[in-house]
């Protein structure tokens, strides 16, 4: 079935590898419920979606960091479209770099807030309509962050690792109830967190899909970019011996 008639919802929607990845959803055939607190950009992409042959698009302007907002947004979701059958967990921000001397910890705690609770968030809201459906898609956007953890982005490459943490641990809370879950690196793609590269956003578009549409015997629980598996955590030498 893939993603045909699929009800989807695709967070940070507005901009960047949210817009393209909401693009390829409804390209694939589902319908495409898209969160961000721009509501202009949010209108944008419906539009560009309802342009497509048989494209649907629903808007949600939603702020990931406010739980109940996000909790409103989702089971708003499940009344409207009687399901919510795959989340692209996409919204997250990097605006926090430096050194860790200098990285004041509420900066720090303002990333973690959109990247990990936000996301943790969506998650906690979306589960229980899976559960209950016996169906459910989660992709969890990481980074290539986490297994690097390049010096003066001690912030947002915690908060992706700890998203790989969160999306193992979860994928082994769910899997019977036919709920996959897992991490994709979009890579080093151009967006308003990365204005240098030369990498379109589309390039993430695949791997977003092919997670969202997974079969019931697909995997759960790993990190993927090019649907490629990646290692969820960095490889670190530690002494336990001395422990």
């Amino acid at each position: 079935m893939g993603l045909v008639n699929r009800i989807t919802l695709v967070t940070g929607a507005s901009r960047g590898i949210g817009r393209e990845v909401a693009l390829g959803f409804a390209r694939a055939g589902a319908l495409v419920v898209l969160a961000a607190r721009d509501r202009a950009r949010l209108d944008g992409v419906a539009a560009e979606i309802d342009a497509l042959p048989s494209g649907a698009a629903d808007v949600v302007e939603l702020d990931v960091s406010d739980p109940a907002a996000v909790r409103r947004a989702i089971d708003g979701v499940v009344r409207r479209h009687g399901r919510l059958d795959a989340l692209c967990n996409n919204a997250g921000v990097s605006s926090a770099p430096g050194p860790v001397a200098e990285v004041a910890p509420a900066a720090f705690a303002a990333v973690q807030q959109v990247n990990l609770i936000g996301l943790y968030a969506c998650c906690h809201a979306a589960l229980p309509h899976m559960q209950r459906a016996g169906y459910g898609r989660i992709v969890n956007v990481s980074s290539g962050a986490a297994i690097m953890c390049n010096a003066e982005q001690s912030a947002y490459a915690a908060s992706k690792a700890a998203v790989n943490a969160l999306t193992a641990a979860m994928a082994k809370e769910v899997r019977t109830a036919n709920v996959l879950v897992n991490a994709m690196s979009p890579g080093s793609v151009r967006t308003d967190m990365n204005p240098t590269s030369s990498v379109p956003p589309s390039e993430a578009v695949p791997t977003a899909v092919w997670l969202a549409s997974l079969p019931d015997d697909g995997p759960t629980g790993r990190f993927f970019r090019f649907m490629q598996e990646l290692p969820m955590l960095p490889d670190i030498d530690l002494d336990w011996s001395s422990r």
